[in-house]
This record gives C-alpha cells, structure tokens and sequence, in this order.
C-alpha cells in the first residue's frame, strides 16, 4: 500500500476546507480519507522493510512521471525531472537523492511481478518447471 505523499495530504486538507459543512463528503474526497485511514492502521504496527521503501520510492517516481509527460506532452526528460521532484518530495525513511530514486525505481520496474501475466515471471515459472522436469527424468533413470 503506497504512503500518502505531502502533496496528497495538502490536496486531501484543501478538498476538505473548501468543502462546506452542511453538504455530505464528496467521493474523492471520502475515498481519499478512507485511503489515508487504511494506510494509518496498517502501518501503525509495523517496521519498514527495504522492499516498502523501495516500493514507496518507484510509486512516488512513477506519479512524477505521469504528472511530466502530462504537462509537456513528451517521455523525454520526464524521468529525470520525476528523481529530482521525489527526492524532494520525499521525508524521513523514504528520503533519498537523487541517484537513490533512480536506483530503487529502475530496480522496481525490472523485478519480476507476482502477476501471472508478467512476462519475466512466466519465464521463471518455465524455467523452473523444465528444471522439475529433468529432475524427475534423472530421478527415473537412476531407478
């Protein structure tokens, strides 16, 4: 579950001051808090590991981009701007330079997924089944 951001927190604040005290919760808005209360209680107990601030780091970096390639309409650049804006953007054990967002995001982007239809896990899975297979032939051939 990605950490809400400064930027998310003061856009969430924004939407709920401007918001007048008679009229119900809008739908980002009552989504965003219910967001932001979720990653409170699952995050309240737990220690951060390398893969969670990792994982924090490429989601920051990836939102930059979109929000680059939004702006000026090209891929070019974007991820240079994206490493600077999260370093920062970025506080406490997420902090980090420069290099250290570019680092986790590219190490992010080419581990293999837990998504079956991931091409570098279905490679895996393969591999690991041929290997299952020549084991078991050694196996029957060794009886």
């Amino acid at each position: 579950m990605p950490e809400p951001t400064k930027t998310d927190l003061l856009v969430l604040r924004k939407l709920l001051v401007e918001l007048p005290a008679d009229q119900p919760l809008p739908r980002e808005l009552r989504w965003g808090l219910g967001r932001l209360i979720s990653w409170a209680s699952f995050r309240i107990t737990r220690a951060l590991t390398r893969e969670q601030i990792r994982y924090q780091r490429q989601h920051v970096v990836g939102i930059f981009i979109q929000q680059y390639i939004a702006q000026h309409g090209k891929k070019r650049g974007s991820k240079k701007y994206a490493y600077g804006e999260a370093a920062k953007e970025l506080t406490g054990p997420y902090a980090g330079s420069w290099r250290v967002m570019q680092d986790d995001y590219l190490f992010e982007q080419h581990a293999p997924s837990d998504d079956p239809r991931s091409v570098r896990y279905r490679e895996t899975l393969e591999r690991r089944a041929r290997e299952a297979d020549e084991k078991r032939a050694r196996a029957r051939r060794a009886r």
